[in-house]
């Protein structure tokens, strides 16, 4: 089923807002240094002081402008490719597209709450709020009952099943274990993050990205077609992620040769696993349905 004129003009209007978004957070230069305050916690923070994130923590700051850079070079042609695919009726493209479109919700709803209010903040609300409204109208192009009969035979769904139970628990160790309890028992956050206000990426994480994981792996183990739909944004949305936290662990090693090998070493391990499992997905993923097993028969 080829893409609707209402989900393709969304997605349209979406492409040029995240190149305004991202753009000028690379781009968009203001005069000003580092400031170094002391926070009603009693920590010590620097904050930018000069761009678009110059009333934010440096380390905000830092993962903000890698985000920008990951969204011109990558996340865009990705997603102006799931939307050429999607028009021309691809089913690659469709399960593409709604894996772009959560990407896109999740990473600009964090921009909205956790970034310092900027000229930008409308644009970022408006991003996530219209991903969402194309997401779900591109859900209803793609036939979920019969998406089973789309994989190869040979589609691994084991893979697919471990490998979301895997992030999902590694997500919730590291950050409950090296985020949450310590900055709880502390009462204060550690120093590299000091300055912000909440852990808005471990909610994030631990509220929207392991519920989708579980229900991914969950899904799949009951042989629900579900599951295969969800396995598409799921692949997709961590492939983007496997890109972006590697980028995120780099920047600090570069700019002052430190790196917290606790949280750096479990996740590059399971990042060069995801692109694996990310381009093994999209790989099984025929165009034509096949004829299935019985056994392999998914109730929707």
């Amino acid at each position: 089923m080829k893409l609707s004129r209402s989900v393709l003009w969304l997605s349209s209007l979406l492409l040029l807002l995240v190149v305004v978004a991202a753009a000028t957070g690379v781009f968009f230069q203001t005069p000003g240094a580092h400031i170094n305050v002391v926070t009603v916690r009693g920590e010590h923070a620097t904050y930018q002081g000069s761009g678009l994130y110059r009333y934010d923590p440096a380390s905000v700051a830092s993962e903000g402008v890698v985000w920008d850079v990951v969204n011109l070079c990558l996340a865009l042609p990705l997603f102006a490719v799931a939307i050429a695919l999607s028009w021309r009726g691809s089913l690659r493209g469709r399960l593409l597209l709604g894996g772009m479109l959560f990407y896109f919700f999740y990473v600009y709803m964090q921009y909205a709450v956790m970034i310092a209010f900027n000229p930008l903040f409308l644009v970022y609300v408006t991003i996530f709020a219209l991903s969402a409204v194309a997401f779900f109208l591109n859900l209803r192009g793609v036939d979920v009952a019969h998406l089973p009969e789309h994989f190869s035979a040979r589609f691994p769904r084991w893979l697919f099943i471990g490998f979301p139970l895997a992030m999902s628990t590694a997500l919730t160790l590291l950050w409950v274990g090296g985020r949450i309890l310590p900055s709880t028992l502390a009462g204060r956050f550690p120093d590299d993050i000091a300055g912000e206000t909440t852990l808005v990426t471990q909610a994030f994480d631990l509220g929207m990205v392991c519920p989708l994981l579980l229900s991914t792996a969950i899904l799949l183990l009951q042989r629900s077609a579900w599951g295969y739909l969800l396995a598409g944004i799921s692949m997709t949305f961590g492939f983007m992620m496997c890109i972006t936290l590697p980028a995120w662990i780099a920047v600090p090693l570069i700019q002052s040769g430190q790196i917290n090998l606790v949280e750096a070493a479990p996740f590059t391990l399971l990042c060069l696993v995801g692109l694996y499992v990310a381009g093994r997905f999209f790989w099984s993923v025929r165009e034509e349905a096949q004829a299935r097993p019985r056994r392999e028969m998914a109730p929707a």
